[in-house]
C-alpha cells in the first residue's frame, strides 16, 4: 500500500500548480502526448482530471478552491463521498504516478515528463512511434 492509497480528500480542496525540476522534455497537460501516451498508463478518468486541473491552475496560478462533487459530475464520474469514489481513486492515481501530490492542498503538474523506457516497453509499436515523433519535435523546440 502506497502513501497515496491512504489519502481521503475533503469535499473542498485547494488546487495549485506543482513545479518539478526534471531532466528531459516536458509536455503541457493539454498536449496530445498526454492523451496518446499517458492515458494508457493512468487511465481516462485520471487523464481528464489532470487536464482539467492543469488548465485551471494555468488560468489561476495563485490556486483555486475546487468542490469535488461538482468536479466529479463535470467529468461524468458522478459523485460518491466514499474513499473509493471514481474521483478519489483518480486523484490518488495521479499521485501514484508522480503527476500530483497532496500537501495542504492538491498540487498538480502542468508539464508532464515523457514516459520512461520501462513504460514504453509495454506500449504497442504504434504508440512507441508516436512517442518517438513527439519527443523529436519537443527536443527540436528545446534546442
Amino acid at each position: 500500500m502506497s502513501a497515496a492509497d491512504a489519502v481521503v480528500f475533503p469535499v473542498e480542496v485547494t488546487v495549485r500548480g506543482w513545479e518539478v525540476d526534471r531532466d528531459g522534455p516536458l509536455f503541457p497537460v493539454q498536449h496530445q502526448y498526454v492523451e496518446m501516451l499517458w492515458l494508457p498508463v493512468i487511465g481516462p478518468s485520471a487523464t481528464w482530471l489532470l487536464r482539467r486541473m492543469g488548465g485551471w491552475v494555468l488560468a489561476c496560478p495563485e490556486g483555486l478552491t475546487v468542490v469535488l462533487p461538482e468536479l466529479s459530475e463535470s467529468l461524468g464520474l458522478g459523485w460518491s463521498s466514499g474513499a473509493n469514489s471514481s474521483l478519489q481513486r483518480s486523484m490518488r492515481r495521479l499521485m501514484m504516478f508522480g503527476l500530483a501530490r497532496w500537501t495542504d492542498g492538491f498540487e498538480v503538474l502542468t508539464m508532464v515528463p515523457a514516459l520512461s523506457e520501462r513504460r514504453l516497453a509495454r506500449m504497442s509499436p504504434g504508440l512507441v512511434r508516436a512517442h518517438d515523433r513527439m519527443l523529436r519535435v519537443a527536443e527540436g523546440q528545446a534546442a
